[in-house]
């Protein structure tokens, strides 16, 4: 169990106490491309050698304007370690770019218009976050809001980095 990862929980938070990042057991998820909120690709694979957290959220969900600053400060606290992909979901792109001007963020925004990856990657709850490795496998998963400040990012590379170089070799796959 990843348990040792986490520190102590957040009192001002007590929603996300009770949230846990659960292992992922459903395989790979695709790879993909989504324009940024200035309008440039950003393919995942670019992030690969990094562990990743890929964030699907939308501005009108309460609990994801709440976490943002939780992970900026996670991305800010890893100093390149673990990098931040968020994408918005289904939204216009002029109201995500006024609400990252309003909230800023030092990680990528993604424009996931029409739902294609969110669909693809199977998110039916927002927020939701995969924690991938630096191969980009995912390994963890949240489907609710979580106490990103509770997390070492030092101890996450180290536990994703160990499950990654023991992880068994399986037929096919």
């Amino acid at each position: 169990m990843l348990g040792f990862v986490f520190g102590a929980a957040s009192p001002l938070r007590a929603v996300a106490i009770t949230a846990e990042l659960q292992p992922w057991t459903q395989g790979p998820q695709p790879s993909f491309t989504l324009p940024n909120i200035s309008g440039a690709d950003v393919a995942l694979d670019s992030e690969r050698g990094h562990v990743v957290l890929v964030h699907f959220f939308a501005t009108w969900c309460e609990p994801c304007r709440e976490e943002l600053p939780a992970l900026n400060r996670l991305a800010a606290r890893a100093k390149s370690t673990v990098k931040v992909l968020a994408i918005s979901v289904a939204e216009v792109d002029l109201r995500v770019r006024r609400f990252i001007e309003t909230t800023p963020v030092n990680f990528l925004v993604l424009l996931d218009r029409e739902r294609a990856v969110t669909k693809s990657w199977k998110v039916s709850a927002l927020p939701t976050t995969f924690v991938l490795d630096a191969n980009l496998a995912p390994r963890l998963v949240v489907e609710t809001e979580f106490a990103w400040d509770s997390v070492n990012p030092g101890k996450l590379t180290d536990t994703l980095s160990i499950a990654t170089t023991t992880k068994p070799s399986h037929p096919g796959g």
